[in-house]
């Protein structure tokens, strides 16, 4: 039997996931260190919008997310919703380099966050207690934040630690499951070969 065709894509997303967790931390933290007056503001704007390193940064940070979203157990509807939340915001961060306006940009990746909440919510209600506690968590307060106008930035604070730590949750969850396939956590019926 070919290895390669009868793997679960827990193999290979769950130490992705532990990557994502670290990529979403660093950016938080460069994204809230403008805020630290105390720091140099050439520190601070390595990787903010609008720059080669914010590009880079936050198109990495959503590329690695989509073995994971392949992974988790969640309705293809679900799913879908969260391969566009990642594209708009990629596309987002593209905008961001080229200069778009801050305005339309962050309008966009704001709408964009209702998609990552209905994924999120999604693969986190088939999950463990921690997991979906957590993913719930974060789902509520990235959608919430997305329909308060012209919202303070802190509001999303619970978001840059919640995001984080699902995401390390996620990477337990499938480790767990690719080191026992039989544990409890339910297969993606997608991808269970024929």
């Amino acid at each position: 039997m070919n290895t390669a065709s009868s793997s679960h894509p827990a193999e290979v997303a769950s130490p992705i996931a532990f990557v994502a967790a670290g990529l979403f931390t660093l950016r938080f933290v460069f994204f809230f260190l403008p805020y630290l007056h105390f720091l140099p503001s050439g520190l601070s704007g390595l990787v903010q919008d609008g720059t080669l390193g914010g590009a880079i940064l936050g198109n990495a940070e959503h590329l690695v997310l989509f073995p994971i979203i392949a992974a988790l157990p969640a309705p293809r509807w679900a799913k879908q919703a969260g391969y566009g939340w990642l594209v708009v915001d990629m596309a987002t961060d593209i905008m961001a380099l080229q200069g778009v306006s801050p305005a339309l940009y962050l309008a966009l990746r704001y709408g964009g966050h209702i998609s990552s909440a209905l994924w999120v919510a999604c693969a986190s209600w088939q999950a463990t207690k921690a997991t979906r506690i957590v993913g719930l968590l974060y789902a509520f307060n990235i959608a919430l934040f997305s329909y308060i106008p012209h919202g303070s930035f802190f509001l999303l604070i619970p978001s840059a630690f919640l995001l984080p730590l699902w995401l390390v949750l996620v990477g337990w969850l499938l480790t767990q499951h690719r080191m026992a396939p039989e544990a409890h956590m339910p297969l993606d019926r997608e991808h269970v070969p024929a």
